[in-house]
């Protein structure tokens, strides 16, 4: 394929994702009524971004997602609270922003294979970080209600008895596998209602060891375009076609889950729901506050969504996850909830005002302090604005955004051997490592991939401080008082003031 094309290609990409959201926007759906939900099937892959072939990612075939978004609504303005694994996934259990719970980073945890004891209070491995101890999770919940609640791939939450499950399985990558895991789960349940988190490690890097192990999902690097911050260069597409490889990898295992309910006449009552914790494991997405790091896919499928597919362009987070099952459950939802459900957004009030501004934040991927760079994010649809809370800090990416060795990270490198043919990628990921101003202001309408901060640019003054107001607003509401992420309380017995 030559240069030419490709450079055409990235340009409808672009133009593609406006497309998208303008048909999805003007499709309706039907009013439909409201069934009793006993189940809940939260599927959940490894560091996706909204990469679909139902959002038109070119190269990309995901047959089964496709499938169940048919049935479906698929929400294209979803964001995670936050770009990395175990904070991202104790927001969702916890309904609540990492300042909020206490949860700001990666922590060690046990791993699914462990005994019972390492998830218990007298665990002897327990990591300083964690929700605090007033808070009342998602499983906690589920469980005192009488679910049988089970886990698949990885834990990653702590403190590790606040997220009590049933049943563990480390299966993480393997469809067959899938199918009979969630079988067992099934079965194990009996005649109580369950709630499964089916965590999919693909996605995550290092995406060779999931293409050796299932080549028949690999892409052809000649059929994939290269996000516009990226270097589009014969490395990087093959890196790219890698991780897209992955994304079909666990379309069949997603696949694998929803043929077992399918086959088991669980998909009446069954509340589905499809989403990725985080953006994917490249420089500017993941461990970001950036656009690509907290835009993932989610779909929502069962009682009462639309028997039709269905699209909705509402501003969700994932903070509104534990909201929704809940009601859905028609179970109370505890105080410290900062989400909201989106429920009515699925039947009787589809195009209701849902919110006018969708909040994310970063602190840190790992505990070291070069990998600490707090950040905050606000956007309303098309203005994209970030604050930078340490802006003179040096920042160092987390090892699988960069290393080769162990992870198999080519784009970091074909970035860095770029600098003279791609010289604006080059510059972004340099601004990103040393350079990040205090404020970033993006057009998404025109700059989908946000190369030209506006922050400084007089004509977009007004803009800009609305969204800082609205930003400052939203951190006095939710309690986000340290700038430094050293600085946020974690763990805590009791609930602290925060005026």
């Amino acid at each position: 394929m030559t240069g030419t094309v490709h450079t055409l290609l990235r340009t409808l990409t672009g133009l593609m994702l406006v497309l998208i959201l303008t048909t999805c926007s003007g499709t309706r759906q039907q009013p439909v009524a409201e069934t009793a939900v006993q189940n809940v099937v939260l599927i959940l892959t490894d560091d996706q971004g909204a990469h679909l072939s139902a959002l038109g990612t070119p190269g990309l075939r995901t047959p089964n997602i496709d499938a169940l978004a048919e049935n479906a609504v698929l929400f294209t303005n979803a964001f995670a609270a936050v770009p990395s694994c175990s904070p991202s996934r104790s927001s969702i259990n916890t309904g609540m922003f990492p300042h909020a719970n206490g949860h700001w980073r990666n922590t060690i945890t046990p791993t699914l294979r462990d005994p019972d004891e390492a998830f218990g209070r007298n665990a002897t491995v327990v990591d300083k970080v964690g929700i605090h101890e007033y808070i009342k999770t998602l499983p906690e919940v589920l469980h005192e209600a009488g679910y049988f609640t089970a886990i698949t791939q990885k834990f990653h939450m702590s403190p590790p008895w606040k997220f009590p499950y049933s049943a563990r399985n480390p299966v993480h990558n393997d469809p067959a596998k899938y199918r009979e895991v969630i079988g067992e789960f099934i079965d194990a349940a009996g005649d109580k209602p369950f709630f499964f988190q089916a965590n999919i490690s693909p996605p995550h890097r290092p995406f060779f060891q999931h293409l050796e192990q299932f080549p028949e999902y690999r892409v052809n690097p000649d059929s994939v375009v290269v996000p516009g911050d990226l270097a589009d260069t014969p490395a990087m597409r093959a890196d790219w076609a890698e991780y897209l490889g992955c994304v079909q990898l666990a379309d069949a295992c997603t696949g694998s889950i929803i043929e077992v309910l399918r086959e088991r006449g669980l998909l009446e009552n069954t509340l589905i729901i499809f989403t990725g914790d985080q953006g994917q494991a490249y420089h500017r997405a993941k461990a970001s506050a950036y656009y690509a790091g907290l835009h993932v896919p989610l779909i929502v499928s069962g009682p009462p969504a639309p028997d039709t597919g269905s699209c909705n362009d509402a501003l969700i987070s994932l903070t509104d996850l534990m909201p929704s099952i809940l009601e859905f459950l028609k179970l109370p939802v505890p105080e410290t909830v900062q989400g909201r459900s989106f429920i009515p957004l699925l039947g009787h009030s589809p195009n209701a005002v849902y919110r006018k501004y969708v909040f994310g934040e970063h602190n840190s991927h790992g505990p070291t302090r070069a990998e600490h760079y707090p950040t905050r994010m606000v956007f309303d649809g098309r203005w994209y604005y970030l604050r930078n809370l340490l802006p003179g800090k040096i920042y160092e990416l987390p090892a699988d955004l960069k290393a080769i060795k162990g992870w198999g990270n080519h784009s970091y490198e074909a970035t860095i051997a770029a600098g003279q043919s791609h010289p604006e990628a080059y510059q972004l990921l340099r601004t990103l490592e040393a350079g990040r101003p205090t404020e970033e202001l993006y057009d998404m309408d025109n700059d989908p991939f946000q190369t030209n901060n506006l922050a400084e640019n007089t004509d977009y003054a007004k803009k800009k401080n609305e969204l800082a107001d609205v930003l400052d607003a939203w951190r006095k509401r939710t309690g986000d008082l340290a700038d430094d992420p050293l600085d946020i309380p974690t763990r805590q017995q009791t609930k602290r003031s925060t005026h």
